[in-house]
């Protein structure tokens, strides 16, 4: 999928949306837009997920759906 993104020379683009967390970490990057919110992201400021080397070990909190079906 093509996310709408703006960079750090203010020129705006599409990047596919696997490339977009390697732009953001090498400050190509500086904005996207979130179709899902119709809002763009700031990067350094907006609600962004970040990978982290942190694992959970406390209890399962997701439902498992063969538990409706």
């Amino acid at each position: 999928m093509m996310i709408r993104v703006l960079c750090i020379d203010k020129s705006r683009g599409f990047v596919e949306d696997s490339n977009l967390d390697d732009l953001v970490s090498r400050g190509i990057v500086t904005a996207f837009f979130r179709p899902g919110s119709d809002e763009w992201v700031d990067v350094k400021n907006g609600n962004i997920r970040k990978k982290s080397d942190v694992i959970y070990t406390g209890p399962e909190r997701r439902n498992s759906l063969s538990k409706y079906g």
